[in-house]
């Protein structure tokens, strides 16, 4: 569809966009509690070793390995969910100078060009991981294979650009004002 073409609110097409949104809100939801219960366990980890340092003279053996993994976790599946919910920080320069229509055209853009930047991190982030595989890396006090830690990158920069792509269908669907979150 055209953007200058005129859709009806409640067509297929928006209907569509609708629901790609709420599943992507659904599932970054999702991956981001995992992230923050992951990065729970991180805390859990780190301060667990200052507590065993203190009473017993001794870290944990793979606290380093462990809060890396749960950092790595944390981060890689929250930035979906600011994807999905348009929550990062933006700056307004030019919101006065456009209509409402032409603001959308922007974030659709910038939604774009998101998209682009983090596909074009998971094309090198997935070479590098392929690299990891195959030399059979593993972490350096629990022997965790390192794939494991660029699991949780590939998968969040995948999810990243589904999520942009599907904001891009967003901004250019006329869509109804009363069905807006």
């Amino acid at each position: 569809m055209e953007l200058g073409a005129k859709s009806k609110v409640g067509s297929p097409y928006s209907t569509a966009t609708r629901l790609l949104e709420r599943l992507a809100k659904q599932v970054t939801r999702l991956m981001s509690y995992v992230g923050m219960g992951a990065l729970i366990i991180a805390i859990a980890v780190v301060i667990g070793d200052i507590i065993w340092r203190r009473i017993g003279g001794r870290s944990f053996i793979g606290a380093v390995d462990l809060t890396q993994f749960s950092v790595m976790a944390a981060a890689s599946w929250s930035i979906p969910y600011a994807f999905a919910h348009q929550n990062h920080v933006t700056v307004d320069l030019l919101g006065g100078l456009f209509s409402q229509r032409g603001l959308r055209l922007l974030d659709a853009l910038a939604a774009l060009i998101g998209a682009g930047i983090t596909g074009f991190l998971l094309w090198l982030t997935y070479g590098r991981a392929m690299q990891i595989w195959d030399y059979g890396d593993v972490s350096q006090d629990l022997a965790l294979p390192m794939i494991a830690y660029w699991s949780f990158l590939i998968s969040g920069l995948a999810v990243s650009v589904i999520v942009c792509l599907i904001n891009v269908l967003i901004f250019l669907t006329p869509m109804d004002k009363s069905n807006d979150e």
